[in-house]
């Protein structure tokens, strides 16, 4: 299927498996001030998650809930594992027939004193995909200044971390 918001989900684990190649081990699961401790292990595990939740909801025609996300300490400690999962997304997007399908979010909404206040909108996959494809790129520019800041000689293109939107407006599109 060819189908712009499924192709950008690829095309964004294509840069973030790309990164995962030039880092080492050590470097993916390392604490960093400037995130506050927490590691590209971290952020790379978030936004695959962030995918399989979708991908799992739509699969077992279920309702979509991010807050429900496994946050398996596997995928931020094993580089192999992240990139694994990420290509197990990718295979998972090409057979998905019908991305319109309309599908339940829920989500677990806290108030100030963390009492959860859960609420549900009716939602489509592509919507939810658009919005996990959104949440990645942000993620990704926040991996991008840790890079740069850490570790330079890492080879990023210019689209790592950008939007779309963003990347057509700066080329005058």
């Amino acid at each position: 299927m060819n189908n712009n918001v499924i192709n950008s989900a690829i095309e964004l684990s294509e840069q973030l498996q790309s990164l995962l190649a030039q880092l080492s081990e050590e470097q993916y699961i390392a604490p960093l001030d400037l995130f506050s401790g927490s590691s590209i292990g971290q952020h790379t595990r978030h936004i695959i998650e962030f995918y399989q939740c979708l991908l799992n909801a739509s699969k077992n025609n279920d309702e979509v809930c991010y807050e429900d996300r496994k946050r398996n300490l596997q995928i931020e400690q094993d580089k192999l594992n992240a990139i694994i999962q990420l290509e197990a997304i990718e295979n998972s997007l090409l057979t998905v027939v019908n991305i319109k399908n309309e599908m339940c979010l829920k989500v677990k909404d806290y108030d100030k004193d963390l009492a959860l206040e859960p609420w549900n909108s009716v939602t489509t996959f592509a919507r939810e995909l658009h919005y996990c494809n959104e949440h990645a790129v942000h993620h990704l520019a926040i991996i991008k200044v840790g890079i740069k800041h850490y570790f330079p000689n890492l080879e990023l293109n210019d689209v790592f971390g950008v939007a779309k939107s963003t990347y057509a407006y700066r080329k005058g599109k």
